[in-house]
């Protein structure tokens, strides 16, 4: 852990005691003991961490979608109708991540609350 960037502790929610790491501020030591993350789930320091059989892993969360919409809005009969729909996505805009420091991806976050809408015609 100790040899993560500033930037990367940060990104992670890395903390010691009461003081969380900046990317101009990392933790180089814990003397308290009460060393953790807000965003990672990581072995304890009794468990040895393993890649393959005890890796770290991204801390579970849940996330509220919201959407709703009508794929007919002025209820019309014949062929042609005009759809309109809405999306709220991470409705409680929490912060949260689903990758860190992946080989292939790096670190990826949840987007924060997001709107999105259509509308369209089908002919």
């Amino acid at each position: 852990m100790f040899g993560l960037t500033g930037a990367q502790q940060a990104a992670g929610g890395f903390f010691c005691g009461s003081q969380f790491a900046t990317p101009d501020n990392p933790i180089t030591a814990c003397p308290s003991g009460n060393l953790g993350t807000t965003r990672l789930r990581l072995p304890a320091n009794d468990e040895e961490a393993n890649d393959d059989t005890n890796p770290g892993r991204v801390a579970s969360r849940s996330l509220i979608d919201v959407g709703f919409g009508t794929d007919n809005l002025f209820m019309v009969e014949s062929g042609k109708r005009t759809v309109l729909r809405f999306t709220i996505l991470n409705v409680t805009n929490k912060a949260a991540m689903f990758n860190f420091l992946s080989t292939f991806g790096g670190t990826h976050f949840v987007a924060p609350r997001t709107y999105q809408g259509s509308f369209g015609f089908v002919f």
